[in-house]
């Protein structure tokens, strides 16, 4: 109750149950059950109330930055460059991430002399971590293409992708690829065909006699399917935790080996990506719609915050959901599917992380032989969509047969900005636990709400995005005065003086204590390295953004708190 589907940010996609470990179905049903910070879940088992360590184990972003003494001037002028315009265009991604800047703390040289990286001739970049805890090995893929890189009337794309990725290539998942491919052709003549009728307001029964021949052609196409054969290789292999997630950001594909299958790791995703492809396609768009439909459509929440994006963003791409919209699902086609794949699964625009019981020189043997046979292309063109600066409220209020649900969004600067580690700060002060502000007065002292949190990154990080400040009210109290309540504690920390700095050295201890208690998973250490070498330009800013936390002060995080919380920036939601 009271959370925001993962469709919006990380969808969580589970190609077969049966070919999921104990571990990994037991940790879905525990996230699908736990109520989290704000607005998202995970499917990785990583489920906190705490919207601080929420943010750290699954997104990868772990507290405040304050820029070295000599570089004060500076950083206070790109703020007040902020506080100029609006708040969430000041700082987008530099050619050189502010954290570059900084050190690794001193406790994780250890760790940051064993991540080292290199990259193919054809742009393909591969992060190493060796790591012989077991003898196991983690393997994440990342592709740095989402949501928010479809085209208009194509949304839901990239999520579709990475459903039909597991579907196998020209060698594993077919019983004769060639008779086969001639049947997928006769399906994507099929497909355009009934596109086109649908486009020109066709009769009905002429585009009903072409869906009952795709029905047909389908049947003959489904005869040569080995169905799951890509999931039952990797379980008979001895790999679990098979799975993907598409955001709106990025594509991420994961899975764990035992670390004498490292070579046939290299075979089945360089496979996966050179050769392939995209079978029972109109069987997965059903799987998609029916996801669409449990998640947004039939769901209270889902649908409040979809329409939320739309109000909140006037052009950016972050205002459509991952999931895509009806329509567009519905009439997208294979060929669409393998445009996209072409134009962005592209080697320059894929990391790969490797955590584990690896040999570094291993690993770049391999990757030479597997994957320096993919083709590079002249780089795909990118969002360059700026969002206008909001100059005023902007109000939804939806009525529904649902419990009430208030939500305030504001415009805040993506993960590049230097004035990021503050604000994952003032995450902490507000909503970092049982101690955070939101926490003592709306729900322990004054008992006007169940959960109350805010929380940046939605519905991504990559580029100027939205904070959600949240709260679920408890029985009988009218929304109103939930909301009034919660002003109250955002103005208060808006001001000089109000944060401590005992209270400040308490967040950034839980920050350091949540991120370093997440180094013990090989799988999440490879999220980390890959997102932050996709976002940020090298992998070992991800421990670098520790440092970032100690030479921020109370002030620095009232005055963030002040640039933010404005009417001016505000969207308010409500769910009655």
């Amino acid at each position: 109750r009271g959370r925001a589907r993962g469709f919006l940010q990380r969808d969580f996609h589970c190609e077969d149950r049966e070919h999921l470990s104990g571990r990994a179905q037991s940790q879905e049903r525990r996230v699908r059950k736990s109520p989290l910070c704000a607005w998202c879940w995970s499917g990785k088992g990583l489920y906190w109330h705490d919207a601080v360590l929420h943010n750290v184990y699954v997104h990868g972003r772990t507290g405040t930055e304050r820029r070295k003494q000599d570089l004060e001037t500076k950083r206070l002028g790109l703020i007040a460059a902020t506080a100029a315009v609006n708040v969430g265009q000041a700082a987008q991604a530099a050619e050189k991430s502010y954290l570059s800047e900084l050190s690794v703390p001193a406790d994780l040289q250890s760790y940051a002399s064993k991540v080292k990286s290199f990259r193919l001739d054809n742009g393909a970049k591969f992060i190493v971590l060796e790591r012989g805890v077991s003898a196991t090995v983690s393997f994440v893929t990342y592709v740095d293409v989402g949501g928010a890189d479809e085209e208009d009337g194509k949304t839901g794309i990239a999520h579709f992708l990475e459903h039909l990725a597991f579907k196998g290539t020209e060698s594993i998942g077919t019983r004769d690829y060639n008779a086969e491919r001639e049947v997928l052709d006769k399906l994507d003549d099929l497909a355009e065909r009934r596109t086109e009728l649908m486009k020109s307001k066709g009769n009905r029964k002429a585009v009903a006699d072409i869906q009952n021949e795709v029905r047909d052609v389908e049947a003959q196409a489904e005869k040569f399917v080995i169905a799951n054969d890509f999931a039952k290789i990797v379980q008979k292999e001895g790999g679990v935790g098979l799975n993907a997630a598409t955001s709106i950001d990025s594509t991420q594909y994961y899975y764990n080996f035992p670390s004498n299958k490292l070579e046939l790791w290299f075979a089945l995703e360089s496979e996966r990506f050179a050769q392939p492809v995209f079978r029972q396609f109109e069987k997965e768009r059903s799987v998609v719609l029916e996801e669409r439909k449990l998640r947004v459509d039939n769901d209270s929440v889902g649908k409040f915050l979809e329409d939320l994006l739309l109000k909140a963003f006037e052009k950016h791409p972050y205002r459509r959901p991952v999931i895509g919209f009806e329509q567009d699902v519905a009439g997208l086609t294979r060929r669409d599917v393998k445009a996209f794949f072409e134009k962005y699964y592209r080697p320059q625009n894929i990391t790969f992380a490797i955590v584990g019981d690896v040999e570094y020189g291993k690993v770049r043997q391999l990757a030479q032989k597997y994957f320096g046979k993919l083709r590079n292309a002249p780089d795909s063109d990118r969002t360059t969509i700026v969002e206008p600066a909001q100059t005023g409220e902007r109000q939804l209020t939806m009525k529904l047969n649902a419990e009430p649900y208030y939500v305030e969004a504001y415009h805040v600067p993506g993960l590049e900005s230097p004035m990021t580690p503050a604000i994952r700060l003032l995450e902490g002060v507000l909503s970092g636990g049982r101690t955070s502000r939101l926490f003592r007065s709306l729900i322990v002292q004054q008992q006007v709400a169940l959960q109350a949190s805010f929380s940046t990154g939605f519905p991504g990080d990559k580029y100027p995005n939205l904070g959600l400040l949240f709260a679920l009210p408890a029985p009988g109290t009218p929304i109103d005065k939930l909301a009034g309540a919660l002003r109250r504690e955002v103005e208060r920390v808006k001001v000089d003086g109000t944060i401590s700095e005992a209270e400040l050295d308490r967040v950034k201890r839980a920050i350091k204590v949540a991120y370093l208690g997440s180094f013990q998973s090989n799988e999440v250490m490879a999220s980390y390295l890959c997102e932050y070498a996709a976002k940020t330009g090298d992998a070992k800013n991800a421990l670098r953004a520790l440092t970032a936390l100690d030479s921020v002060r109370p002030d620095d995080v009232s005055r963030v708190a002040r640039l933010i919380f404005t009417e001016e920036n505000r969207t308010v939601g409500r769910l009655i």
